[in-house]
């Protein structure tokens, strides 16, 4: 179950003009959206992961560009492999941002 006040991971796909050349941003979007759905169900149902596209993320390549939130971990031309490994990292994380939050309330 996710915490009552944890940021849920977004991951970000910029399909502005410049990552989505010749649709490679939406393909990277399709992508992600197949291999989240097999490797995080929970998560995503949850709302806990999420996905969704930006017009532009202002860290234009001529490549798709990715953004991780709440980190702000920006990736060029990602493998999945590579957005894979960010996500379980910023998900295994949210329980201590939780827990470190809770900490300096009390």
């Amino acid at each position: 179950m996710t915490p009552v006040n944890a940021l849920p991971v977004r991951l970000l796909v910029c399909v502005g003009p410049r990552c989505d050349a010749g649709g490679k941003g939406r393909a990277l979007l399709a992508s992600a959206e197949m291999v989240f759905a097999r490797a995080f169900p929970q998560e995503l149902s949850s709302g806990q992961l999420a996905i969704a596209t930006r017009d532009c993320l202002r860290l234009c390549t001529r490549d798709p560009v990715v953004r991780f939130e709440p980190s702000g971990d920006a990736l060029s031309n990602p493998s999945l492999d590579d957005i894979l490994k960010l996500t379980r990292a910023a998900l295994a994380e949210q329980p201590a941002q939780q827990d470190s939050a809770q900490r300096s309330r009390d």
